[in-house]
């Protein structure tokens, strides 16, 4: 599916069955968590994204909000914890009891699991205001040491440009991917420009965005497309039908199960 407008120095993988679960199963366990990684492989996902950010002693951590108030027993900004501090707070009761005692995970904790289990992952750069560079290249780093080379390359995505840029120059090996949502005010044109220009292989648009015209434009120029976040076996039909080559979705099992392009999975 490469064009000219997409970079052919590496390539985007293929993803098992288009279905990538966001930030784990976000819908069935806490999200960005090892127990999320491990529910979305046992509903048949084999491929998630995660977000990373860093602590305030640099080590990369998969995480969502500046803030740790939502998902946590914390409160505060993540940035300004140590990863010590950071592994006294449970992010796991606020979605249920049986998850009381969840950890936030370390980046170099995420890949080995998705090793084990046979995954591929979507790492989503999320930086910290201020921390675009520092994150990327502190991500990445880690990745290199601890993602297999017999695994299929890590896809870089962020809607932070700085943070592609570094991705870019420090690991070259990996597609990446500009993150566009709607409330940006993106346009097919813009994308499709911006992410020549940083040399991604791959847009991931917000659901918002991803009109038939939108999609038809993105592929055009080369480029592999995912939506997020997509949680209804109808709306996934509708985008698959347009072109789109993958999902991201809370509920990866639910489309697995439901979604009647089941027989048009690309392997």
């Amino acid at each position: 599916m490469m064009g000219s407008a997409a970079s052919t120095k590496v390539a985007y993988p293929p993803i098992p069955h288009r279905v990538m679960g966001h930030r784990g199963a976000a819908a069935s366990a806490p999200e960005n968590t090892l127990a999320g990684a491990r529910q979305a492989f046992g509903e048949g996902a084999r491929w998630i994204e995660f977000d990373v950010k860093l602590t305030a002693d640099g080590v990369p951590v998969i995480f969502h909000d500046d803030r740790l108030d939502r998902v946590t027993s914390g409160h505060g900004l993540l940035a300004d914890r140590t990863l010590v501090e950071l592994r006294e707070l449970d992010a796991g009761g606020w979605f249920g009891p049986q998850f009381q005692g969840e950890l936030i995970p370390t980046l170099e904790e995420m890949l080995t699991l998705l090793a084990s289990l046979g995954m591929g992952a979507n790492i989503e750069i999320k930086p910290c205001p201020g921390r675009a560079v520092e994150t990327a290249r502190r991500s990445l780093d880690v990745a290199r040491v601890h993602w297999p080379d017999f695994a299929p390359p890590l896809v870089v995505s962020s809607f932070d440009l700085i943070a592609l840029a570094e991705a870019r120059d420090v690991a070259p090996e990996w597609p990446m991917a500009l993150l566009a949502d709607g409330a940006d005010g993106w346009t097919a044109e813009t994308m499709v420009t911006k992410a020549g220009s940083l040399g991604c292989q791959g847009i991931h648009l917000d659901n918002a965005l991803a009109t038939k015209t939108c999609i038809a434009a993105c592929g055009a120029a080369g480029f592999i497309t995912a939506v997020w976040t997509v949680n209804s076996a109808v709306r996934a039909d509708a985008l698959w039908e347009w072109g789109v080559d993958a999902i991201i979705s809370d509920r990866p099992g639910a489309l697995l199960r439901d979604a009647s392009s089941q027989t048009n999975f690309r392997e």
